[in-house]
């Protein structure tokens, strides 16, 4: 699919900068183990999904860092990568990060420190959407709830769709979810959203929303609308080098074709056929461009 330049997606919430460490076996509680490989790139839920939009749409990242040598490496990175940048700057505390650890199967721990995150304002987006036409805003709940309810309101208010990675999952946040045209979550969140496990792929699950797609990694993906199961597509098969950021993609893309006017099952299908292909690749790529 060529690039669509004329079709804008607002990316509006984390940047992080993170520290990647390669391993053989994740280490038990207490245990210590050597790693194989370290390398350093560009994460955060937003920014993650703007740059798996990139290719296909005009991206644009709303998001916050320091007054720092990341926060300038991250701006770098972005615009080598196709990204339009709209950064703030919170010149009181550093950009934020995280370390991930990743074993031979690909699969990954992480903890995240969320430092200049915190600083991010709404009002820049409602700039951002009375400058120029926007097809689609795209959320997460790394933002603060008062935040993030602020940017969906100004969204709202224009007419803009919405889709929200609800993610990590958080009940304080659950009250921007009546705010979304679609949500996204994966297994672990729908099943805190709604009590109950969706990898069971019941016809029937009580969201009380209308549009919800639950990703399942290896085991595919469902949408359901206004809580009946529409679309129920296995994963591609394939062996993960890491799973790291895979759901981040997976938005990104989805969020992409959404915004092009694609219809939601063949949008689905595109985006996992996507992070099928993400995930057998360790992304060095988006290691930091140096200022």
């Amino acid at each position: 699919m060529s690039k669509s330049p004329d079709i804008s997606v607002v990316f509006a919430g984390s940047l992080h900068i993170d520290q990647m460490i390669q391993l053989d076996e994740l280490p038990s509680p207490g245990e210590t183990v050597i790693a194989g490989a370290s390398w350093t790139q560009l994460g955060g839920k937003a920014t993650n999904q703007a740059v798996a939009a990139a290719p296909h749409v005009r991206a644009v990242l709303l998001a916050c860092v320091g007054n720092d040598e990341g926060g300038r490496d991250a701006l770098a990175t972005l615009n080598s990568l196709g990204v339009h940048p709209a950064l703030q700057v919170d010149a009181q505390v550093a950009t934020g990060s995280s370390v991930a650890l990743i074993d031979a199967a690909g699969e990954n721990v992480g903890v995240v420190l969320p430092g200049a995150n915190t600083g991010l304002r709404a009002e820049p987006l409602s700039d951002l959407l009375k400058a120029s036409p926007v097809q689609l805003v795209v959320c997460q709940w790394e933002t603060e709830p008062d935040t993030l309810g602020q940017m969906l309101s100004a969204a709202r208010a224009t007419g803009v769709p919405i889709l929200l990675n609800a993610a990590p999952w958080l009940d304080s946040h659950r009250g921007t979810l009546p705010l979304t045209d679609h949500v996204v979550v994966n297994a672990v969140e729908a099943q805190a959203w709604t009590g109950h496990d969706p990898q069971e792929r019941v016809r029937q699950l009580d969201f009380g929303h209308p549009s919800v797609v639950v990703t399942l990694g290896a085991g595919g993906v469902l949408h359901y609308q206004k809580g009946a199961l529409t679309t129920d597509l296995p994963a591609p098969v394939v062996q993960a080098r890491s799973t790291h950021g895979a759901g981040d993609h997976f938005v990104g893309v989805l969020a992409a074709h959404l915004a092009r006017g694609t219809p939601m099952p063949h949008a689905l299908e595109r985006a996992g056929q996507s992070a099928a292909e993400f995930v057998q690749l360790l992304h060095k790529h988006l290691a930091l461009s140096s200022t």
